[in-house]
């Protein structure tokens, strides 16, 4: 484990209510503002992040009709670096529920921060009673929209590079993948 003040501990580390517990010859307990990075079997990453983390819900039973439900949660997230290059790095995490959570930092960036998406139902029979020239035919069934925050916020950074077409900023999904490949076109720029 590394502190923000670049001390070293060493021992086993386990997180808890946003206190690390590390198990050595002297048994310490480490808020989780004062740590930076921490390597450890039981964490897929190493940076850490004390940050209110906005919820999404990607299960089908938790959508609700025209409305985006806007959780957060005071947590510690614990990052894996996927990709990193000199003008923008990418994190990736998973919650308790395995849900996908994906993190940038530039370099004037002082911590990482998080790339929004969420998830609501539109269309649908209560819509076509309420509107019903406007929500005819294929319009009256219901189906899973995105609101896909984390590509203005992406957008607001890397719009001004010429070799990211407007397609891939239209096809950018919330997949690693997709992703690393706008920043890979990002660092071409100048």
């Amino acid at each position: 484990m590394i502190k923000n003040n670049g001390d070293t501990i060493w021992g086993d580390i386990k997180l808890n209510n946003k206190i690390f517990y590390v198990k050595s010859a002297s048994p310490l307990e480490i808020d989780a503002n004062d740590v930076r990075k921490v390597k450890s079997n039981n964490y897929k990453g190493s940076v850490v992040l004390r940050c209110n983390l906005l919820l999404y819900a990607d299960n089908l039973a938790d959508l609700e009709l025209d409305y985006i439900k806007k959780g957060v949660i005071d947590t510690v997230m614990i990052l894996n670096e996927i990709y990193a290059t000199p003008k923008i790095n990418l994190y990736y995490a998973v919650n308790n529920f395995k849900l996908p959570f994906y993190f940038y930092k530039t370099p004037s960036d002082p911590r990482p921060v998080q790339l929004v998406i969420r998830y609501f139902l539109q269309g649908g029979l209560a819509n076509y009673d309420d509107n019903r020239a406007r929500y005819r035919g294929v319009k009256s069934w219901v189906s899973i929209a995105e609101d896909k925050g984390y590509v203005n916020q992406l957008h607001a950074i890397m719009g001004d590079c010429k070799k990211i077409p407007e397609s891939m900023w239209e096809l950018l999904s919330y997949r690693d993948y997709s992703l690393k490949q706008i920043i890979k076109k990002y660092n071409k720029c100048n």
